[in-house]
């Protein structure tokens, strides 16, 4: 793989980010849009937006989300203890483990810890904190409200993966940063957008309100570009997968054949490609927040190892993701910008036409 394509998810990776507190990574995409001399739009929610013009009407939406599951501090306590709200599904025994974290503004960044909860609402077999609210001690005094995150070791390779604070879901703002630098001088057969959206993990909030604002045009197909949990059938290291549904919809067959024409068209030289396929049901995406607004949707998305920083028993641990997974995905969406036109009854040829054999049906 291109240095530089890790690179990016690097450097991206290692900053801290959680819902409604994107700012630092809206930074970062705003700074790489401009060295790639890409024009973007920010809406009035914070979401950015760039677009590449095709040759013809048909238009696809890739959409990633630039936030990370954290916490807000809402209230203090005494002098550095503070009241924190959970943001998005997070590991429940962090606060049974003094879980070090990380208070950060424009300003500075805190250094802190989780406090240990006297009194535990754990289940056994569930993975994740069901508390409404825990208590963060820092080593200065803050502004209120305040974002914070788990204080997690560097983004760095080690063997085939790359473990990072953050892979949900800022490997797939890297891998549409790096098929808009492929694709940015291509005359490409569809017009291609990308948004990067705010506020996923606590409601698909950024999509939504994009979605019901109608500005993207009805016939548009949606493509998520995501990372999910590890389940039999979507494992790390076997390629991305190309995702039939996540837990609150299946999606739609007019995006995924584009995908998988894509796929095609690189196996034609590299029969080894790697990718699979799978309905990936533990967790939504931002493709079922256009679903209910008429789109047709279709998504990609890495298999995670540590999803939303949490070992199958609840722990705190980076996220990890396979180099190939990555690096196929980005091979899958720049191929996209190679592609005629995907016509379903040309994809369904061989299943329309019937064949001679179904003479033999009649009268038996």
């Amino acid at each position: 793989m291109k240095s530089e394509e890790l690179s990016t998810f690097l450097n991206i990776s290692g900053i801290p980010t959680t819902s409604f507190y994107e700012y630092k990574i809206s930074n970062f995409i705003q700074n790489e849009l401009n060295q790639m001399g890409l024009e973007f739009t920010i809406d009035d929610w914070g979401n950015i937006e760039i677009f590449i013009e095709g040759t013809s009407e048909e238009e696809l939406v890739f959409i990633s989300h630039m936030d990370h599951p954290g916490f807000e501090l809402t209230e203090k306590i005494s002098d550095l203890k503070y009241k924190a709200i959970p943001l998005g599904g997070l590991p429940k025994n962090c606060e049974n483990l003094s879980t070090p974290i990380i208070v950060f503004d424009n300003k500075k960044v805190v250094k802190g810890k989780i406090l240990k909860s006297s009194e535990s609402s754990i289940d056994e077999d569930y993975r994740w904190l069901t508390k409404k609210e825990v208590i963060i001690e820092v080593n200065e005094s803050i502004e209120l409200p305040a974002p914070a995150v788990f204080d997690l070791p560097e983004p760095e390779i080690s063997g085939n993966q790359i473990i990072t604070p953050v892979a949900d879901d800022l490997a797939g703002c890297s891998i549409i940063l790096e098929t808009f630098k492929n694709l940015k001088n291509v005359r490409t057969k569809y017009s291609m957008r990308a948004i990067f959206t705010r506020a996923e993990e606590v409601g698909l909030v950024g999509a939504r309100v994009i979605a019901d604002s109608k500005r993207i045009k009805k016939n548009s197909i949606i493509v998520s570009i995501e990372t999910s949990s590890e389940l039999p059938g979507a494992v790390s290291g076997l390629g991305p997968i190309i995702r039939a549904g996540d837990r609150i919809s299946t999606f739609n067959n007019d995006g995924e054949i584009i995908l998988l024409s894509a796929i095609q068209k690189i196996q034609e030289t590299d029969k080894e490609f790697k990718f699979q396929r799978q309905l990936m049901n533990l967790g939504g995406c931002e493709a079922s927040a256009f679903l209910p607004f008429g789109y047709r949707v279709t998504g990609i998305t890495l298999p995670l190892i540590n999803w939303h920083n949490s070992t199958p028993d609840g722990n705190v641990e980076p996220e990890r993701i396979n180099i190939l997974d990555y690096e196929n995905a980005i091979k899958i969406m720049t191929n996209i910008g190679k592609l005629d036109i995907v016509e379903p009854e040309k994809y369904y040829k061989r299943l329309i036409d019937l064949p001679d054999e179904a003479d033999r049906l009649k009268g038996n």
